[in-house]
């Protein structure tokens, strides 16, 4: 296990989730390893409380495995399981936009653009987190500004499973400019107003993710 990592006094079990997660998306827990909640514990620095809560938390979002004996290993994504589920995705988030061109705010609107260009900002940018974090926002606030609590929920249940499919997708930064611009057309016609042409654009870009995983995957095997 990695040395201990010391989170703040006032850490909740939000954090300590965090924490393990970017452990895990940066592969500083390598897939397949079976971890103990004593050893995770020990690696955030907190007690048995807050750690079985970022344990389940992490279960919930596919990263960690839990045994039918309570074994934790971390997760080793099969690609088909991701691409299912990006399908699913691209169908929620596909509606979401569609009815955010309609209902969202200006103000939601004007939102939805500043992360389409502080995206486009970033582009280069070769650290861990900044373009990952404001992506999933992006696509968030899109989902949000729908107004419809009940798709919200299932979109949450279906993204938090693809965070490590979607952090392995970020960090190809010669995929980011192609990802980017899929971006604006989505966020040209939410300005517009144009609800078939904002899901037209949303379901092509996730078209787009799933080609992209594939190929990581591809990399990642040396296929």
């Amino acid at each position: 296990m990695p040395r201990s990592i010391q989170l703040s006094k006032l850490s909740l079990a939000e954090q300590a989730a965090a924490a393990l997660r970017k452990l895990i998306l940066r592969t500083t827990l390598a897939p397949g390893s079976v971890v103990t909640e004593r050893e995770i514990c020990a690696l955030l620095g907190i007690s048995r409380t807050p750690a079985r809560e970022a344990i389940r938390t992490l279960i919930n979002e596919g990263l960690i495995d839990s045994s039918g004996t309570g074994r934790l290993s971390i997760a080793n994504a099969d690609i088909e399981a991701v691409v299912h589920l990006v399908q699913v995705l691209g169908a929620l988030e596909g509606l979401a936009a569609e009815l955010a061109a309609r209902n969202a705010t200006d103000a939601e609107l004007r939102q939805i653009a500043q992360f389409h260009e502080k995206m486009n900002a970033m582009v280069d940018d070769e650290g861990d987190f900044k373009y990952f974090d404001t992506n999933i926002a992006f696509h968030r606030a899109i989902v949000a500004a729908s107004r419809n609590p009940k798709l919200v929920l299932m979109h949450k249940s279906v993204d938090d499973q693809l965070y490590l499919a979607r952090y392995r997708s970020s960090r190809k930064q010669q995929r980011r400019a192609a990802a980017v611009d899929e971006h604006g057309k989505v966020v040209d016609a939410l300005l517009a107003r144009n609800g078939p042409a904002a899901r037209s654009a949303m379901i092509g870009h996730l078209r787009t993710t799933i080609q992209n995983l594939r190929e990581a995957h591809a990399e990642a095997s040396g296929a």
